[in-house]
């Protein structure tokens, strides 16, 4: 493909002659994926336009499962995009009227767009128009995880998020686990710019981090800047038919109160590997034994590698327990390692 010249970051938010082409295209390219009923949400300055402060953008970032990436851009260039197999591991593009189109189908972090982040997204009205953005909760997940040196706007994004959007922060501290660092340290900057962050989620976070092998508390009366539904199971559906077939499958007519202690059980059918990620992953993050955020999981074959750190051997065993429970019939090898936090064994001077 030809060598192509970003538009201008203010294109998108002037009544210019480039500013509407850049809505035709947008509306061109979510116009496609309906019409194939692609599930999808808006991530990126649109999205953070919505859901906190307004502020320009140069492209269209779509989110999408990666079962439905090479889908997605077939029904792109349908509606007359050229499109490009950008990268093969997170991201394709979609060109039209000089203006781009990402579909993106792994973040920073390996975060994926998975069945909770679809079910909670949010429609924010974009020039008229109602469209589908990621809730605010998860876009500020991405947003931490993303940052960098080289794009500092995802942090003031994230922090725009937390000043003006309702926060379900259950959620929050739930899906945090994808950057709990990040989230964790972008609380405590919110707070110290007197952004309204309730100490209990700042807790909970730091005790799951770093506490030696205790479960996070729990805080049912806790206040909260949100009208969303309690009691959400670890995909966020009740609908068996909203869900990817090999989930489905498990779930058929269940309740979601059923679910919630079925989707421990093992698959009849194997289950493909990020979506057994997270059934692992939100495992240990609720599991009281485990309670671990710190994990990660490399899948290959009929093998899992489980790597992190923890600070027990009982918590490290019960790790492996939880992932051998879910992940019936694979091969488990346990790398995760014990660090023994002391305190110090001598007096610092300031």
């Amino acid at each position: 493909m030809e060598s192509r010249t970003i538009p201008p970051a203010q294109a998108s938010a002037r009544l210019t002659e480039m500013g509407d082409a850049f809505n035709r295209v947008l509306f061109s390219a979510l116009d496609a994926l309906q019409e194939q009923k692609i599930p999808y949400a808006l991530i990126g300055g649109i999205a953070a336009s919505g859901l906190g402060r307004p502020r320009s953008t140069h492209d269209i970032d779509v989110f999408v499962r990666p079962e439905d990436a090479e889908a997605a851009l077939e029904a792109l260039g349908k509606h007359g995009f050229e499109t490009e197999r950008t990268d093969a591991r997170w991201l394709f593009k979609g060109w039209k009227e000089e203006m781009m189109v990402d579909i993106i189908f792994k973040s920073s972090g390996d975060i994926y767009f998975d069945n909770e982040m679809y079910s909670r997204a949010k429609p924010i009205s974009y020039h008229g128009r109602n469209i589908p953005a990621v809730a605010p909760e998860d876009l500020i997940i991405i947003k931490a995880a993303v940052h960098s040196e080289v794009g500092p706007h995802h942090w003031h994004d994230a922090l725009a998020i937390l000043s003006h959007a309702n926060v379900d922060w259950q959620y929050l501290v739930k899906r945090a686990r994808r950057a709990a660092r990040r989230i964790l340290a972008l609380l405590i900057y919110a707070q110290s710019n007197d952004i309204w962050i309730p100490n209990y989620v700042i807790n909970d976070l730091y005790e799951t981090i770093f506490a030696q092998g205790q479960s996070p508390s729990h805080h049912p009366q806790a206040p909260s800047r949100t009208n969303a539904k309690s009691g959400s199971h670890i995909f966020g559906f009740t609908d068996s038919a909203a869900l990817p077939p090999e989930i489905g499958q498990m779930s058929g007519q269940m309740t979601g109160a059923e679910m919630s202690v079925s989707v421990h059980t093992t698959p009849t059918k194997p289950m493909p590997e990020l979506y057994l990620r997270g059934h692992i992953l939100e495992a240990l993050a609720q599991n009281s034994r485990t309670a671990a955020l710190d994990v990660q999981l490399m899948i290959g074959g009929n093998r899992i590698v489980v790597k992190g750190e923890c600070p027990s051997d009982d918590h490290r065993s019960a790790i492996e327990d939880v992932v051998r429970e879910i992940a019936s019939g694979f091969d488990v090898e346990n790398h995760v390692r014990i660090t023994e936090v002391k305190d110090p064994e001598v007096e610092e001077v300031v």
